[in-house]
């Protein structure tokens, strides 16, 4: 490692300091626990900072509702303003994330496409471990719709 490499930090850590100073975060890409562990520590470290607002970038395809979930649940917890803006594309869970923001603080940028879809599983194994797995999709798309329906 050169002397320069020892004092300069590395560009993404440029970024991510850069974006916590000006209270961003990013939600790119698939919705996953570990997706849902880093924002949600991102809100709670934001938080406890400042009651400043703070402003959620998102651009995912969706991916594990449950982890979309906990994302939602955090962005409602936190005590700071969450405005929410929509780029790319949203889908699925992303949608559920994108939702949790109030209406008044819910942006999309110009070409920004949402996708809402039927709640997918990956159900094998013995047909009752299938007949559980169908019916909590269907409470899960039930709850998602209901959701979308009310915001």
């Amino acid at each position: 490692m050169s002397k320069q490499d020892t004092k300069t930090p590395p560009v993404d850590a440029k970024i991510a300091k850069r974006l916590f100073e000006m209270r961003t975060v990013l939600v790119h890409g698939e919705v996953t626990s570990q997706m849902a562990r880093d924002v949600t520590g991102q809100l709670l470290a934001l938080s406890g900072e400042s009651d400043d607002d703070i402003t959620i970038y998102i651009h995912s395809e969706g991916g594990h509702v449950e982890a979309g979930d906990s994302i939602h649940d955090m962005i409602s917890f936190v005590k700071p303003r969450i405005k929410m803006v929509g780029t790319g594309w949203v889908a699925s869970a992303g949608v559920h994330i994108y939702l949790a923001a109030p209406k008044q603080d819910r942006y999309c940028l110009p070409n920004t496409r949402f996708l809402i879809h039927q709640p997918m599983g990956g159900a094998g194994g013995p047909a009752t471990d299938i007949q559980i797995e169908a019916e909590e999709i269907l409470k899960a798309r039930d709850r998602l719709n209901q959701l979308i329906a009310d915001r």
